[in-house]
């Protein structure tokens, strides 16, 4: 069984390793979906409390990232959506053994997802 809660967040950043336009300073309004995959327990009848999840994500991703320049963030220099997924599920990882997968939205179109290695 898999249960997924969607976060957004908006912070700005640059690609300074891209010959393009997203080299220069400019902004997204993020959205990411946390998936895990287990079996309810038996007493509650739940995987994890929504709002256990939501707290986590929030303390260990959300307060980082939102509304700051992701350059400025120690391990996201070149902050590509598939760097920050990397660096978003080694700090989750740790804490939800049951982790499946995240997915990154940068815009509606363009989404990366990412399963651990």
């Amino acid at each position: 069984m898999d249960l997924d809660v969607e976060f957004n967040f908006c912070c700005a950043h640059h690609l300074p390793r891209y010959d393009g336009v997203c080299r220069r300073l400019h902004g997204h309004h993020y959205k990411m979906m946390v998936s895990l995959s287990g079996q309810p327990d038996p007493y509650s009848g739940m995987i994890i409390d929504f709002e256990e999840l939501r707290a986590i994500v929030t303390r260990e991703i959300l307060d980082l990232v939102d509304h700051r320049n992701l350059n400025d963030i120690p391990g996201l220099e070149n902050p590509t959506v598939e760097n920050m997924i990397i660096f978003f599920w080694n700090r989750l990882k740790p804490l939800l053994e049951n982790l499946r997968e995240i997915r990154i939205w940068e815009t509606p179109e363009y989404s990366v997802a990412y399963r651990g290695d």
